[in-house]
């Protein structure tokens, strides 16, 4: 596996013909095949089906719309703030942070939590410049409907009960959830969430509009998305397919006790990345299969280089039950500062000298690379250029479809999340404990 279009993947460094002893076997991933056998016909069907799911929204979302009513907003607003939680946000922001200027024409800032103290800087907004978009899909998320009501009685006060509407746009697909019923009351416009999950739901209105309006190419982003589909699709052998071969590669490991998922990436602009990958990966693949079998792989963090200096020691020596996926920006290597040669009778200096901050920053990616390599320490890499809207579109379909993959070799559903009800349940029994002030 190595390159896909603007993506390259290069996956050898799971296997033990590279790494020796902590590498999985190649015939044993082939073998793995017949066990995909009906997901490959339900890929093709999810696909061909007019209805939108994650796979097929490359095809099935109305790019043309959300940017016509993007560049309206683009027009009339300076800034655009987001309420959401999981799915209705991270997905946005990835794109945001990774893809956006850094100047954008409208400034867009998630709110993905219910801090106070960060919630507090809400009070300062100027909402004659400003945007609001709520995001829920049940309609029913206390976070996001929280945020929303604590911000409204200020947005009432600075624009009016009737501007409201104007400024205010919301997300939601259940008409009887509660964000839909105020949007009703309060007469807001609505749009309609996409029947697929959160996590899954990023290239869809959910993600697009927010990073359209940020200034992400969605046109680039979406045709990469469709040139990883369809391969995906068309490509039966799990040797030919990108998905099925390195979510085969990664299972294998997982039944080897490398239950853990380490995403580094190497490059700073990459890191909003993880944020999304982690709610992919943990609320897909943390579940009991039929048999009542705790199933999962966590997904875990590390910073390069930054990391090197505190979570490195325990990859490379502590228990053997992590895989590394190295997230990359090979051109940074040509980029940065270059350290001047008039310390270089220092020591420690002369091995920087006359070379760029961004040679360093590529030499310690290559070296952690190595060294976990040398000591059998199964790693992969995904590499892509900074702001390339293509490449993005192609890695977030790699991703959701190697989630799939590994969901169906562990038994399990993917698509749902059985276990969290009950915290939601025991918030809401918590909340009701406690003493209230009628407003």
């Amino acid at each position: 596996m190595t390159d896909l279009s603007r993506l390259s993947i290069h996956s050898d460094n799971l296997f033990s013909d590279a790494i020796g002893a902590g590498g999985v076997d190649r015939q044993a991933l082939e073998d793995l095949s017949p066990r995909l056998a009906d997901l490959r016909e339900r890929v093709k069907a999810w696909y061909a089906d007019p209805t939108p799911n994650f796979l097929n929204l490359p095809k099935t979302t109305d790019v043309a719309t959300i940017k016509h009513r993007g560049q309206e907003f683009v027009r009339r607003f300076d800034r655009c703030i987001v309420f959401g939680i999981g799915g209705s946000s991270l997905g946005g922001e990835m794109l945001v942070r990774t893809l956006g200027p850094r100047h954008p024409k409208c400034a867009v800032t998630f709110y993905d939590n219910v801090d106070p103290s960060t919630l507090e800087e809400l009070g300062e907004v100027d909402w004659q410049h400003t945007l609001l978009l709520v995001i829920s899909k049940s309609g029913n998320t206390a976070e996001t409907l929280s945020q929303f009501l604590t911000v409204l009685p200020v947005m009432e006060h600075q624009l009016g009960d009737e501007r409201i509407k104007e400024h205010t746009l919301v997300i939601t697909e259940n008409e009887e959830g509660a964000l839909f019923e105020l949007a009703r009351r309060l007469d807001l416009p609505v749009i309609e969430h996409p029947p697929v999950g959160g996590r899954f739901s990023v290239l869809s209105v959910v993600g697009l509009l927010p990073a359209y309006i940020g200034g992400v190419d969605i046109d680039g982003v979406m045709e990469g998305a469709r040139a990883m589909a369809e391969r995906c699709v068309a490509a039966d052998s799990i040797l030919e397919n990108p998905a099925y071969f390195n979510g085969a590669a990664q299972y294998l490991h997982a039944e080897q006790g490398r239950t853990i998922s380490v995403v580094m990436p190497y490059a700073d602009h990459l890191r909003f990345i993880v944020n999304w990958f982690r709610q992919l990966w943990a609320e897909s693949l943390g579940k009991m299969d039929a048999e009542g079998r705790h199933k999962g792989l966590t997904p875990v963090e590390a910073h390069g280089v930054t990391d090197q200096h505190s979570q490195l020691q325990l990859l490379l020596e502590g228990p053997d039950d992590k895989l590394v996926t190295f997230l990359t920006n090979p051109a940074f290597r040509y980029r940065g500062s270059r350290v001047p040669m008039r310390f270089n009778d220092i020591p420690a200096i002369a091995p920087l000298a006359g070379h760029t901050i961004g040679e360093l920053f590529y030499a310690e990616f290559l070296a952690t690379r190595t060294t976990l390599s040398n000591r059998h320490r199964p790693n992969r890499t995904l590499s892509l250029l900074t702001r390339d809207a293509y490449a993005l579109g192609e890695l977030i379909i790699l991703m959701e479809l190697e989630t799939v993959v590994v969901a169906e070799l562990l038994g399990i559903n993917a698509f749902d999340q059985p276990a969290v009800e009950e915290s939601k349940v025991l918030t809401r029994q918590y909340l009701g404990k406690m003493n209230s002030v009628d407003t």
